[in-house]
């Protein structure tokens, strides 16, 4: 039979836990979305730069994560030199604010290194210390965006089964369109549970873009029975290739080019399809802190 002392701890715990959940109900969580594409050359850390930028335009908080472990691009295609990356952070030299590079045009940059495979490594003292510390980027920004390496690694895989959502993106060559089609049927084969974008990039116009979509679309609703969600596509422009040489983003140095309008029409987009999902997305728990949660978990398995 319990005593009182020991009903009074039972009570205790539950009015803890109680409003614990209450908390993390109401708190604000930042949408982590990891951009892929099947092989090399579709200008995905493009996308994932001037996307950003734009969002941030719009009044989204914005934080970009540089995860390509081995082409890690970003801070070249902006001109910087970060001192800092993950690795200083998971090795106690540095913080998460230490780290962090404001750009100009208004959004974070968290540059990766082989600091964010490092985190699979660390005792557990150590990596309670990150999770904190990567949590409390939790409602700081509406979202994080992740830019992975291209393919689909083993560790690539893990970033998009850990992630809220997914931006795939391809271009209209079969073969990219094969690739990216390799990594949805990864997804379904591993029961990823968040919206799959799509994104057609180097397109000759709108109707080559939107055929090349519907075409992903309808064999990925076919064969693995997965809706596809289209986020737009991007028109094949010089300008763009200029900026990556001038180490802008191309929607800085030309704003009513097509490609720009794209890049405009694709974050409309993003944002119009969080509105919908917002309820959906709490009741999940997503957010940073259970990004790398569940990083970590399938890292470990």
């Amino acid at each position: 039979m319990k005593d009182q002392a020991e009903k009074l701890r039972e009570i205790a715990l539950k009015t803890r836990l109680k409003i614990e959940n209450e908390i993390l109900g109401n708190l604000q969580q930042t949408k982590v979305i990891v951009i892929s594409s099947g092989k090399g050359g579709t200008g995905k850390s493009t996308l994932a730069l001037n996307l950003s930028m734009d969002l941030s335009r719009k009044g989204k908080k914005i934080v970009l994560l540089d995860a390509d472990m081995g082409l890690a691009n970003i801070d070249i295609m902006l001109g910087i030199v970060p001192k800092y990356n993950l690795y200083h952070v998971v090795t106690g030299k540095k913080t998460i604010s230490d780290i962090t590079v404001h750009i100009a045009e208004g959004f974070d940059i968290i540059p990766g290194g082989s600091g964010v495979y490092e985190l699979a490594n660390l005792n557990q003292d150590r990596l309670k210390n990150i999770l904190v510390q990567l949590g409390q980027l939790d409602g700081i920004y509406d979202y994080m965006i992740i830019d992975t390496g291209a393919g689909l690694s083993e560790s690539v895989l893990t970033f998009l089964l850990a992630a809220d959502d997914v931006i795939i993106i391809t271009t209209t060559e079969p073969t990219s369109i094969t690739d990216a089609y390799g990594i949805v049927k990864s997804l379904n084969k591993n029961t990823f549970a968040g919206v799959i974008y799509l994104v057609v990039n180097r397109v000759a116009n709108r109707s080559e873009g939107i055929m090349t979509a519907e075409k992903f679309k309808l064999v990925c609703k076919k064969f693995l029975d997965i809706e596809i969600s289209l986020l737009g596509y991007v028109v094949d422009e010089s300008l763009i290739s200029v900026g990556i040489r001038r180490q802008q983003p191309f929607i800085t140095l030309y704003p009513k080019s097509i490609a720009a309008k794209n890049i405009s029409m694709i974050s409309d987009s993003l944002l119009e399809n969080r509105v919908n999902q917002e309820q959906e997305f709490k009741q999940q728990r997503g957010g940073i802190r259970n990004f790398f949660k569940k990083f970590l978990s399938i890292n470990r398995q």
